[in-house]
């Protein structure tokens, strides 16, 4: 029998909305969590400053969400242009 999966990775511009863009223009960590419903321990896309984790967060949860992250940090700096 077939079944219908969900692609494990979704759309990431859905998360994109008018409220995590003015977050994300105001520097404001908590209000990106919120706009983009982040969990605890995914990097903020505020501090992620790079493709490439940084060393000292080998071995942390958020090595596996960094390069999702850096997806979201550069769309929404095109969002803000």
């Amino acid at each position: 029998m077939a079944t219908k999966r969900t692609p494990l990775r979704r759309d990431i511009k859905r998360w994109i909305s008018p409220a995590a863009i003015d977050a994300f223009k105001a520097g404001d960590r908590m209000g990106l969590y919120h706009a983009l419903a982040l969990k605890p321990w995914q990097p903020n896309p505020l501090e992620v400053d790079g493709p490439e984790p940084p060393e000292w967060g080998s071995g942390t949860a958020w090595v596996a969400d960094w390069p999702m992250m850096w997806e979201i940090r550069q769309d929404l700096e095109a969002a803000c242009k």
